[in-house]
């Protein structure tokens, strides 16, 4: 079973999705997205020193966050799209309980999250 995880990578990809697409602003973690022609949905992970902190950091929030896209992904209701979730927490002050939450709120609210988890 390959568990790679196909993500944005460009500079200019995430550009695309800031300008052009779409936001769902949670308390811990905002998520944009653009829906594309085709591609599949391809996911994007922002933690910056900023606003997370040290690399250690932004690492544990990149981890909980591409676990949170994991187990959301078959309940996405776009078929091509990209999707960048950028974390404004600090995970040492918050539980991945409270972050699964936040997205499905944001989600839910934009209109991309279908069915209840």
């Amino acid at each position: 079973m390959d568990m790679t995880l196909d993500t944005l990578k460009h500079t200019h990809q995430f550009r695309t999705v800031y300008r052009d697409g779409g936001r769902a602003r949670g308390r811990r973690i905002t998520v944009r997205f653009l829906p594309r022609e085709e591609g599949g949905i391809v996911p994007g992970f922002v933690a910056s020193k900023k606003n997370v902190g040290k690399a250690c950091r932004r690492n544990r929030a990149k981890r909980w966050m591409r676990e949170i896209y994991r187990r959301l992904r078959p309940r996405v209701g776009l078929e091509h799209a990209w999707i960048v979730f950028i974390a404004e927490f600090r995970p040492a002050e918050t539980t991945f309980q409270e972050l699964i939450a936040d997205v499905e709120s944001s989600l839910g609210r934009a209109g991309i999250l279908t069915g209840c988890g």
